[in-house]
């Protein structure tokens, strides 16, 4: 596709030496301990182009840059593309180091390119090497054999050691037209063709072939399926899956396949446009030079399904086919530049500032090593932890009873990095006071959009567990507070499972706590905005906010309950805040269930921000570059929860004995 007028006039050349410059700067600020200012200030480093959005969606459907720049810009998610009338579009020279690549996924030169990944990781990175422990081979794995020979199922045996095998991790979506069953064992033992397999495990042994590799782990072919009612393998292999992924040479995710019906070895499509510049002025010679759109953060991530390039991730560093490389030492390195500390240290906040995987990988040196450091008591301990919940609760299972399951062998090397606390269906037995309380995003009280899913996801898992909600957001706001203390009189926790492996579906499960406790005829009074209305300040904060989290009309179980009554339990306080569990009456004595939280904060009055700060904040907000970014519905400033504090505080509440399932 050729350029229009407008993108054949930008001068690449002095784009391209900015571009160099500022590469060099970069490296030789860094080198010295220096601080560098990322913006951008060489003249001419700006480049004008088309006068709005509207103009280069024109010029789209001809010119292949002005296709990229508008493909970036849809990606902003504009809801009110009018916002952009009349905003200049304009290049920028960025450092990054882009590498062209291949169409094909599986050529030879992206396959070469993935292959040198792992040579390197394995020869060179110690701390990638998996504990001795878990380099056995999982029961069974299959044997990939070479194009001409078909695929088989082989039993291994504790004594086989030195084996190297590939982890597959992929989307079913549907049922796997070949599974591992009693019926179908000795039909995988003798050998079936690759081409009677589903495309995701085509192409997965094609790659495993490619690099070398000899086994494949794939679930459906090596766990029996549907045998947990009688032999519980199902769920005992599939909770150890962190010591598959763990033992194998490589874990290849798909994450660009929403079924295994598909495959993934798909033609992409590179945006990289090729431009001429003249590289010598005097004579009329070309040389070629590829533009692409800027580095979106967003492809640093697995979130979402993506086609863009092969990612390599471990211990030391993560690669990315475009040709950038990020390497743990340098990035803390770098964090390190723009602090007064020496290292990372427990406690110290910089850690958080890593990327998500490096803070996954390198948690474990991030930790005390004194066996004598009371580790249990500081929030850092498990603040990973609740990220990891915050990204895994949205995600969706075909079976809602896997839940649990998918996510314990991450559990299980968390576990084993904060040496090994108590696991209870997604919450750790020595944080359990800041664990429970937990919220669904943008709600306490009210969940944000009941579905029909509810119910069945209520009858899965305890209410206590945040796997008892829908697929929204978990978020535990005290996961970086270390202030908060739980209170004294919060005594005698008991959790008692019916499954007693922790890490298993768990269906049942109950906790027993002691603490103050205060009932409720109901979380709602529709006259709670009445001065007149006889309530207690407690009873009026709660109606407020039960009010503005539903969103219309309020359900009627909330003004009465159909129990008769609903309670709250004050777990955590500091000097200015008091955190409490909202429970929801059974039709047991002292039983209840899991309803939500309530955070109640004390603001001074001397502190309330001036009518002027206000005003000028909300001009800001309401700035054009705000309106470009995501939409985002105003929310009407709540009164302050002074009066329900104090009424708290002054009153004795009688500590009871309850039964949370």
């Amino acid at each position: 596709m050729p350029l229009c007028a407008t993108c054949d006039g930008v001068d690449v050349r002095n784009l391209l030496r900015i571009c160099l410059s500022q590469c060099r700067d970069k490296q030789e600020a860094l080198s010295d301990g220096e601080t560098y200012d990322n913006r951008l200030n060489y003249e001419g480093s700006e480049v004008k182009h088309h006068d709005d959005i509207f103009e280069i969606e024109k010029s789209s459907q001809d010119c292949g840059l002005c296709k990229v720049i508008f493909q970036a810009f849809k990606r902003t998610n504009v809801h009110d593309v009018e916002i952009a009338r009349g905003l200049q579009i304009i290049f920028r020279a960025s450092y990054n180091k882009i590498e062209i690549m291949e169409k094909d996924p599986a050529s030879k030169r992206s396959i070469e390119i993935a292959s040198r990944w792992l040579k390197n990781c394995v020869e060179s990175h110690s701390s990638c090497r998996p504990p001795t422990e878990l380099q056995k081979p999982p029961k069974r794995l299959i044997h990939v054999g070479n194009k001409t020979q078909n695929l088989f199922l082989v039993e291994t045996f504790p004594d086989l050691q030195h084996v190297e095998w590939l982890s597959l991790s992929y989307r079913w979506r549907e049922e796997p037209s070949k599974k591992l069953t009693g019926d179908t064992m000795n039909e995988l033992k003798n050998g079936i063709p690759l081409t009677d397999f589903d495309d995701t495990i085509q192409d997965a042994v094609s790659v495993t072939r490619d690099l070398g590799i000899s086994y494949i782990w794939i679930d459906a072919l090596c766990i029996i399926q549907g045998s947990n009612d009688s032999t519980g393998e199902w769920n005992e292999e599939a909770s150890k899956m962190n010591e598959i992924y763990g033992g194998s040479i490589v874990t290849l995710v798909i994450a660009s396949s929403a079924s295994v019906k598909n495959g993934f070895l798909t033609e992409r499509d590179l945006n990289y446009i090729p431009v001429a510049y003249s590289t010598n002025l005097t004579e009329d010679r070309k040389a070629k030079l590829f533009l692409s759109p800027e580095w979106d953060d967003s492809e640093r991530e697995y979130n979402g399904v993506w086609t863009s390039q092969i990612i390599w991730k471990c211990c030391e560093e993560q690669r990315f086919e475009r040709g950038v490389t990020e390497r743990v030492e340098d990035i803390i390195s770098e964090t390190l530049t723009y602090s007064d500390h020496d290292d990372i240290s427990f406690g110290s906040g910089l850690f958080w500032q890593l990327p998500a995987f490096l803070k996954f990988k390198g948690f474990k040196k991030y930790l005390p090593i004194s066996l004598d450091y009371p580790l249990m008591s500081h929030s850092d301990t498990f603040r990973l932890w609740y990220d990891l919940v915050e990204d895994y609760t949205q995600r969706r299972f075909e079976n809602i009873s896997d839940r649990l399951v998918a996510i314990s062998g991450i559990a299980r090397i968390y576990g084993d990095m904060i040496r090994n606390p108590t696991y209870v269906a997604g919450l750790w037995k020595e944080d359990l006071i800041r664990g429970l309380l937990w919220h669904v995003e943008g709600t306490m009280l009210i969940p944000k959009r009941p579905t029909d899913d509810i119910p069945t996801f209520h009858k899965a898992f305890p209410s206590w567990s945040w796997t008892s909600v829908g697929y929204e957001v978990v978020k535990n706001d005290l996961k970086t507070d270390n202030s908060i203390r739980a209170l004294s009189e919060i005594e005698n926790i008991q959790i008692d499972l019916v499954d007693q492996d922790p890490f298993g579906a768990i269906k049942r499960g109950s906790i027993t706590i002691t603490g103050p406790l205060r009932r409720l005829p109901r979380l709602y009074n529709k006259e709670w905005a009445s001065a007149e209305a006889s309530m207690s300040e407690l009873e009026r904060h709660i109606s407020e906010i039960v009010e503005e989290e539903s969103q219309g009309p309020v359900a009627h179980e909330y003004s009465s309950s159909p129990e008769g009554h609903f309670s709250v339990l004050l777990m955590l306080e500091n000097m200015k805040s008091l955190h409490l569990l909202v429970l929801e009456a059974t039709s047991k004595i002292n039983v209840y269930r899991r309803g939500g939280i309530l955070e109640l904060c004390y603001v001074d009055p001397s502190g309330y921000t001036s009518p002027e700060v206000i005003a000028t904040l909300t001009k800001m907000e309401t700035s054009i570059p705000a309106q470009l970014g995501p939409h985002k519905k105003a929310r009407t400033m709540r009164k302050t929860a002074n009066a329900a504090f104090m009424e708290i505080k002054r009153e004795n509440w009688v500590k009871e004995t309850v039964m949370i399932v």
